[in-house]
């Protein structure tokens, strides 16, 4: 028998007139002669015989080639193995991640196949078998490959953080926002840093989950998107986001003083009818400087206005505002300065009126002190019969005054008022007139009568009460008789 490569071997010796030659490779054309042999030796060899064995299947696959793309697919190619005498009809790849997920990607008559959508950096591994008319061949051995590394993955979750960290915006919180995301696949590749697109400008960070943004316009919206970065490139950007920053802290008002008393001091700010501080729900915080030069807080509330007390009469006070919102506090005011006023002398009692010797009366009033070191005059006015306007008839610093010259069977009506004479302003300030004191003079005596002027008994006494001393016993009979008829009342029922 000589075999394809021309190597002849003898196959069978002995008197059989057929034989049976195994271990032969399907499909292959193989030559045959044979020759006699007796006692006078061998003879020729006959005629060439050529036996074409029947077609197997194919022979086993060479380990595929495997090759990364530019675009990241991966392309498989393979040579044809031996046919074993019949046509390849078909090859099968099959792919996966490990030997025991193997799955059939591909099955055809082509030597290369290429393969998308396959994850960065991952580990995959595959082999090849061939087909023809006779069966399936051996599968290849096992070859792995890994899928080389990618850009990052695009950010999923994008956010704005409501309640920053304290330290989160060292300046403003309205030119501030706070970012926080969460790190995508790095696909192979650790990510390097960050691409923030606010749509006029672009922002690098490194490799951080939060970042401030700051110097940005308060109350204004943005719109905002992030990509990662690693070695290989940039990954696509997020979907956009919307984040508006807060408006600006509000400004101090215009700190004013509405009213000065000797004790106290009324200040009022902004506008208390603006629709626009109504809804905009301000707190108002009002300090006062005290003797250490330091500022204490007396009043923090919605209100437009605040009476302080308990000061000193012509005393200065020093005073600053801040006003505060949803927005935060804003910075306090400049520091305003109001002073109290002095104080005007108390009212005095009505006067005493006492009969003198002929036509005259002496007429005495209560003694004020001197008022921080200020003196105190008096001014004493009349007002004589049906006469509608009272005239002064004294000034000065005594508390007693004689008046001569009166005319009989005429009302006279005596009220006085202290008045403080400020000696570093040259100032006068008059308190409130005392109650009048009415005097009638008579032939034989004066007497004092109440509001009513009326006199009944020229004997009775000569000092009547005064207006306010009747008022009140007026007032105590009325009462008297409310408490009898009370008890009157009583009695009836109970019965």
């Amino acid at each position: 028998m000589t075999e394809p490569e021309d190597v002849a071997s003898e196959v069978y010796h002995g008197p059989e007139l057929e034989c049976t030659v195994g271990n032969l490779l399907p499909g292959t054309v193989y030559r045959f002669r044979v020759r006699a042999l007796n006692d006078g030796g061998y003879g020729p060899y006959s005629d060439v015989s050529e036996i074409t064995t029947a077609a197997g299947p194919p022979g086993q696959c060479k380990a595929p080639c495997i090759s990364c793309t530019p675009d990241g697919c991966v392309l498989v190619s393979w040579e044809s193995p031996d046919s074993s005498g019949a046509d390849i009809s078909e090859y099968r790849l099959e792919w996966g991640e490990d030997e025991e997920s193997l799955e059939l990607i591909y099955h055809g008559t082509d030597t290369r196949f290429e393969i998308r959508d396959l994850l960065p950096a991952a580990q995959y591994c595959c082999r090849l078998q061939a087909f023809n008319q006779a069966g399936a061949g051996p599968y290849s051995e096992l070859v792995l490959c890994q899928t080389p590394a990618s850009a990052p993955d695009p950010i999923s979750t994008l956010c704005v953080l409501e309640e920053e960290p304290l330290d989160a915006y060292p300046d403003s919180p309205s030119a501030c926002l706070v970012l926080n995301w969460e790190e995508p696949c790095n696909n192979g590749s650790e990510i390097l840093g960050y691409n923030i697109d606010l749509g006029d400008t672009s922002i690098t960070v490194g490799n951080t989950t939060m970042h401030v943004m700051k110097d940005l316009l308060p109350e204004t919206t943005y719109r905002i998107r992030i990509q990662a970065i690693n070695e290989i490139g940039a990954g696509p950007f997020s979907q956009f986001i919307k984040a508006k920053t807060r408006p600006l802290p509000p400004l101090p008002p215009r700190l004013e003083c509405a009213a000065a008393g000797p004790q106290s001091l009324k200040l009022k700010w902004g506008d208390s009818n603006s629709k626009t501080h109504a809804a905009d729900d301000m707190v108002y915080t009002l300090q006062l400087e005290d003797r250490n030069k330091r500022f204490i807080s007396i009043y923090r509330g919605p209100s437009h206005t605040y009476k302080v007390q308990r000061l000193t009469e012509f005393t200065c006070y020093s005073f600053r505002i801040q006003a505060a919102s949803e927005a935060g506090e804003g910075p306090f005011s400049e520091t305003y300065t109001f002073s109290t006023i002095k104080s005007v002398p108390p009212t005095i009692k009505a006067p005493r009126v006492t009969q003198l010797e002929g036509n005259s009366c002496e007429i005495l009033w209560e003694t004020v002190p001197p008022m921080k070191g200020d003196p105190v005059n008096y001014i004493l006015q009349v007002l004589v019969g049906r006469e509608s306007e009272y005239k002064q008839v004294y000034k000065g610093e005594e508390a007693t005054f004689q008046i001569s010259g009166l005319q009989t069977n005429t009302d006279y009506r005596f009220r006085v008022c202290a008045c403080r004479r400020c000696l570093d302003t040259s100032q006068e300030l008059s308190g409130a007139f005392s109650p009048s004191a009415a005097f009638v003079l008579q032939r034989s005596e004066v007497m004092l009568t109440g509001d009513m002027g009326s006199l009944d008994d020229p004997k009775m006494k000569s000092m009547m009460p005064t207006d306010e001393q009747f008022a009140a016993i007026i007032v105590l009979g009325f009462a008297t008789l409310s408490i009898l008829f009370a008890f009157i009342l009583q009695y009836f029922l109970m019965k």
